[in-house]
């Protein structure tokens, strides 16, 4: 149990990372492969992470898959409401859900440290 979470931990912190660095090279408006990339890891695992680690999975190849597949679902939702809301500012949309996907990232870092043990400090 206490290893689950603190590989729920590692991972939070490491999306967040991304997030992150998402969120920094879409407003500074660097143009470079590096940002394509992580553009691409952030939308294809970070939000479906975020959601999918509520659910308790016993497999991690599970998780990962799910979180895969409903990150790209979310992404598709996104870009069809910026279609048809004549809205299409996909940065901005990336950013936003960068910072609700970081939100619940945060989450997931609170509630996954270890316990304290009694007398620690």
């Amino acid at each position: 149990m206490l290893e689950q979470l603190r590989n729920r931990r590692i991972t939070a912190y490491c999306l967040l990372a991304v997030c992150f660095l998402t969120v920094v090279l879409i407003l500074t408006n660097l143009t470079t492969p590096l940002r394509t990339l992580l553009v691409l890891v952030f939308v294809c695992t970070a939000p479906g992470w975020a959601l999918i680690s509520y659910v308790n999975v016993r497999h991690v190849s599970v998780t990962w898959i799910s979180a895969v597949g409903l990150s790209v679902s979310i992404s598709l939702v996104l870009a069809q409401m910026l279609v048809l809301t004549h809205a299409w500012h996909p940065e901005a949309a990336v950013v936003g859900m960068a910072f609700a996907t970081a939100a619940l990232l945060v989450h997931h870092v609170l509630r996954s440290k270890p316990p304290r043990q009694a007398g620690a400090r």
